[in-house]
């Protein structure tokens, strides 16, 4: 493969980049004003635009798919593997995340993206109790982590005392005039050898 060749290639996938993310933010605030969600309340409306965004981004650039590609595999897997490790949400917000899910893929199907979305509602209702359950354990693993990690890491406090360092006396140069206030140059004054 010649440098011409991978070039092309790497402005390809710049391009496909772009497309997908003027897709994702396009997506994104059609789903925002849809009437699935226009009723609901700003927290809910931002959780939304947060899991929809992390999808369409799990799909794209994770998995490195096309929205037409989407299956119910990648929904389980966004739902039970990617999100529990990668996603952080309120505590408040995670019972939201399978029911934004779900009607996002059904918005997905109405507008005509996908064809299967009433497939891949059911498969995320049935993936929410795990769901859950993960994002529970989660938790608690992370905080023990960070439990694990004050109990070894922590040391005793110690003071340290604080030094004044002395001032560097001031080196004269050759052809400084003599601190000794003479007026002469230093190198015929008291930097002369003796």
């Amino acid at each position: 493969m010649g440098l011409a060749d991978i070039q092309k290639k790497q402005s390809e996938e710049r391009q496909r980049d772009k497309r997908l993310v003027h897709f994702t933010n396009a997506v994104s605030r059609a789903f925002q004003v849809s009437k699935a969600i226009k009723s609901k309340v700003k927290t809910y409306k931002d959780n939304a635009d947060y899991v929809v965004k992390s999808f369409l981004d799990y799909l794209f650039f994770d998995q490195h798919k096309e929205i037409r590609e989407l299956n119910d595999t990648h929904a389980t897997h966004f739902m039970l593997e990617f999100t529990p490790h990668k996603l952080f949400f309120a505590p408040e917000a995670e019972k939201d995340v399978a029911e934004i899910l779900s009607k996002f893929v059904i918005f997905l199907d109405n507008e005509g993206h996908i064809h299967n979305g009433v497939e891949l509602s059911s498969v995320v209702k049935k993936s929410n109790r795990a769901f859950l359950k993960l994002l529970v354990k989660s938790k608690q693993t992370s905080t023990e982590k960070t439990a694990k990690k004050g109990k070894t890491t922590k040391k005793p406090e110690v003071k340290k005392k604080t030094v004044k360092k002395a001032k560097p006396e001031v080196k004269v140069g050759r052809n400084d005039p003599c601190p000794c206030g003479s007026g002469k140059k230093y190198k015929k004054c008291c930097g002369r050898p003796k």
